[in-house]
């Protein structure tokens, strides 16, 4: 009968320690809102919880990087949109200056305006967002020009400006590729000289023209002006197209987002009203078992001797 009695309180414990995990192992899924935190909790679903986790956090990172991306993208379009304006402005300059009936004095004043205009060219290829000059390549972190009246382009390059930066979506096909201000308003041929579309130099040739008083000279850069205008508005195109392919990655990249975070959540975490059901049926079960012990008659030795 001793050994009844011992083997009963065993039992007990083995049962009530039992319980006693179970009831802990949900309280915690419960407050973490996960089922699974550790392999131990579910080693057949351990390496999909990882994997799935391991997606979600590169989606989330290659968003981020996406929405960046696409706030550059859009201040480059408005900086491009402004520079056109200004651009348009130069060439109706340039005609008023051309004409046979304008005065040197008046073309003085032209070429005042005309200054004011390349200076603000200048800052939009300095154009910053977060910190970084959009136009700057990989040397984000320097203005890559500045103005300066003295040179022969009317700026001064003060970085080199190469850009290796591009974005790629998930199949490694190219969704954003960065552009320089020396490709934008600066466009040279593989020797250094200017060409078609170079935007300083029109500028800085409508300048000259005008301070010289040459009728002749203003045409021509008026030419330069038309062909500066019609390269600033295929880069402005690229930015357009460039938008585009952002806003559709990064809509297919959120909708990929949530059927992953969909199939992580199923798998992963606390069904709270399943796991408050278990909860209170576990300690339902504890307090029976403590109230069946609790009536169990106890008997000492002493009750079995004579």
């Amino acid at each position: 009968m001793i050994s009844n009695n011992l083997t009963s309180g065993l039992w007990f414990l083995a049962g009530v320690q039992n319980l006693q995990a179970r009831i802990t192992t949900t309280q915690k899924q419960i407050s973490s809102g996960f089922r699974i935190q550790d392999a131990s909790d579910s080693p057949s679903q351990a390496a999909d919880v990882v994997g799935l986790g391991t997606a979600v956090s590169s989606l989330e990172h290659y968003l981020t990087n996406l929405g960046r991306v696409t706030a550059e993208t859009t201040s480059a379009d408005t900086a491009l949109s402004t520079a056109i304006t200004l651009i348009n402005r130069a060439r109706q300059l340039a005609v008023q200056a051309a004409n046979s009936t304008t005065t040197a004095s008046e073309r003085q004043a032209i070429a005042v305006e005309v200054k004011n205009i390349q200076q603000q060219i200048v800052g939009l290829s300095n154009t910053s967002v977060e910190g970084r000059y959009i136009f700057g390549g990989d040397q984000d972190q320097s203005p890559p020009y500045q103005y300066d009246a003295a040179s022969a382009r009317g700026v001064d390059k003060l970085t080199t400006q190469t850009a290796s930066r591009v974005i790629q979506d998930t199949s490694g096909l190219t969704v954003f590729s960065a552009q320089t201000a020396a490709v934008i308003f600066d466009t040279q041929d593989t020797l250094g000289a200017p060409t078609a579309g170079n935007v300083f130099v029109a500028l800085q040739s409508l300048v000259n023209s005008l301070n010289a008083n040459d009728q002749a000279g203003t045409a021509t850069a008026l030419t330069q002006l038309q062909a500066g205008a019609d390269w600033l508005n295929q880069q402005q195109a690229g930015y357009g197209a460039a938008a585009s392919r952002l806003t559709d990655e990064t809509n297919l990249s959120n909708n990929v987002l949530t059927s992953l975070r969909t199939r992580l959540s199923e798998i992963r975490d606390t069904d709270v009203v399943q796991a408050a059901t278990d909860l209170s049926l576990e300690t339902t079960a504890q307090s029976a078992a403590f109230s069946a012990q609790a009536s169990v008659p106890r008997k000492s030795l002493f009750d079995y001797l004579g």
